[in-house]
């Protein structure tokens, strides 16, 4: 646009020179041979910038290009201006409503591909970066927004074979395409991704780990692309290993703390013993002392006659029975001492039997989040696995009926994708509520991973096992979600089975994931239940 300006002006130019040139003869041959030579470079230039966007433009930019080179009257051009000003006028307001449509098209085309379910997270995000661009201030702008979007669209071919395209990379066609492998690529993925996130609910790390085992689950609610989870996985590993480390260095200073502690009431404890046996000796020795003084002191005035000489070794053995004493007394203040000091052993001997108590709480307390899914509090899998062996064992050996079900949040990833994972993680809060209300207290519920949970029902009787399912999948289709102001209605579908006399718990499984799986297909919010 701006190139046609500038010609315009030039060409006003051009004709101003003319009719100044028609005033001096003498100088007009050289003019008009130059500006006609400058004249048909500019419109030659006007008329390729032009071609193809008006018809009438450009028939008149030809004429007037014959019109330079044919006459050498130059001021014929000057019938031009107001013709061409007018179709430049025009040319203009098309050009200004084209790029307003072909912006309109990008943005309306851009939002339709965002809303394509399955889309790829990575590129879904792309997309809105792209769409929250300004609108592009030129055509060129515009020719490079629109390949953009076509390259979004090719991505997402890729990404999509159901759309008709190959994976990243291949050259080959789409009947090159096997479905069967695709989709059970698909599933394994999900899988990875639903046993990821079970793995870091299970963790209970705090400090740096544990935000960073956060942010790996908020990522992987979100989506991650296939060729990104062996780096996530590998992340993963390596944030368990540094928590682990941390735990054990944790759990080493609390052992250190306690040896130092009870080495420290050992010594105080061998010295306090070793004082109270040699307190001991002296009491048994001064005991004896005082004794042998008092019985030379009564066999002394049994046989003496002498009352001056009596009453001198009187004296001088009272002094030495004082001197016992005195020494008694000695030993009383050591035994007082003693006591003190065992009264203190006693008191950090209690501080680490506190201390001990304490640390045995944290670890009781620690074993139990293990076994419990931090966001719905319901059990996670591995107490599914402990449970699930010791219901296995108690029904063979008891021969009761044991049921099985797998309940699935139906369209879960698309509560993910409009809302986000905070509504996602919601809406599983209030799902694992529902379904603790509505259990037997012989029941077991764990969630599995992902939007799956599992129910262990003992000792039911095959009859009875639609009813309770049904009520679950009834009341939960009847809970009040609500997000971001809108009304979802959210629904499961649940497959389930009970144990036959062969069966190992992975074949009981495997048969109501079966169940399950007909449940969807088959149109979702239904219960199945295989025999």
């Amino acid at each position: 646009m701006s190139d046609i300006i500038t010609i315009k002006k030039r060409l006003a130019l051009v004709r101003n020179e003319i009719d100044s040139s028609n005033n001096n003869p003498s100088d007009q041959d050289a003019k008009v041979r130059m500006e006609k030579k400058a004249i048909s470079q500019l419109i030659s230039r006007l008329s390729k910038i032009c071609y193809g966007l008006d018809e009438q433009l450009d028939q008149k930019l030809q004429q007037l290009i014959e019109d330079v080179e044919q006459n050498d009257d130059l001021s014929a051009i000057s019938q031009y201006q107001n013709e061409l000003d007018g179709l430049f006028k025009q040319h203009g307001e098309t050009l200004k409503t084209l790029l307003a449509h072909n912006q309109r098209i990008i943005k309306s085309s851009g939002e339709s591909l965002k809303r394509i379910n399955g889309l790829p997270p990575q590129l879904r995000r792309k997309l809105t970066d792209f769409l929250e661009q300004e609108p592009a201030y030129s055509h060129g702008d515009n020719q490079q927004r629109l390949e953009q979007l076509l390259n979004y669209y090719y991505q997402a071919l890729l990404n999509k074979p159901a759309f008709g395209g190959a994976p990243a990379g291949s050259t080959d066609n789409v009947a090159s395409v096997k479905p069967k492998e695709s989709v059970l690529n698909s599933r394994l993925h999900k899988r990875i991704c639903d046993d990821l996130q079970r793995l870091i609910t299970e963790l209970d790390y705090s400090g740096d780990v544990g935000t960073k085992l956060g942010q790996v689950r908020s990522d992987l609610l979100v989506g991650v692309e296939p060729d990104e989870l062996p780096s996530m996985c590998i992340k993963v590993i390596q944030l368990v290993i540094e928590g682990s480390r941390e735990e054990r260095k944790a759990s080493q200073e609390f052992l250190y703390s306690l040896n130092e502690s009870l080495g420290g009431v050992h010594d105080q404890f061998n010295d306090s013993l070793s004082q109270s046996k040699s307190i001991h000796k002296d009491q048994k020795q001064s005991d004896g002392l005082l004794k042998s003084r008092l019985l030379e002191l009564g066999a002394e005035v049994r046989s003496s006659n002498d009352l001056d000489a009596l009453k001198n070794s009187i004296q001088s053995r009272l002094i030495q029975i004082a001197d016992v004493f005195k020494e008694k007394e000695q030993l009383e203040q050591k035994t007082t001492d003693l006591l003190e000091q065992l009264t203190n052993v006693e008191l950090k001997l209690r501080l680490v039997r506190e201390e001990t108590h304490e640390y045995k709480k944290r670890l009781n307390a620690h074993k139990h989040k293990l076994f419990i899914d931090s966001l719905t509090q319901v059990y996670n899998r591995a107490a599914l696995d402990e449970r699930l062996e010791l219901e296995y064992k108690r029904w063979k050996r008891y021969g009761y009926n044991l049921g099985m079900a797998i309940i699935d949040i139906d369209h879960f990833k698309s509560i993910n994708d409009k809302f986000g994972h905070m509504a996602g993680d919601k809406a599983l809060k209030v799902i694992a509520r529902a379904l603790q209300n509505n259990l037997r207290d012989t029941d077991f519920l764990a969630r599995f991973g992902g939007e799956e949970f599992v129910l262990l029902m003992p000792n039911i009787s095959p009859d009875a096992v639609l009813v309770p399912l049904d009520n679950i999948r009834e009341q939960i289709k009847a809970l009040p979600f609500r997000f971001k102001d809108q009304q979802v209605s959210i629904t499961v579908s649940i497959g389930a089975t009970l144990f036959k006399e062969s069966d190992k718990p992975l074949d009981a499984f495997e048969r109501a994931d079966q169940a399950l799986y007909e449940s969807k297909s088959s149109g979702r919010d239904k219960v199945n239940i295989i025999s």
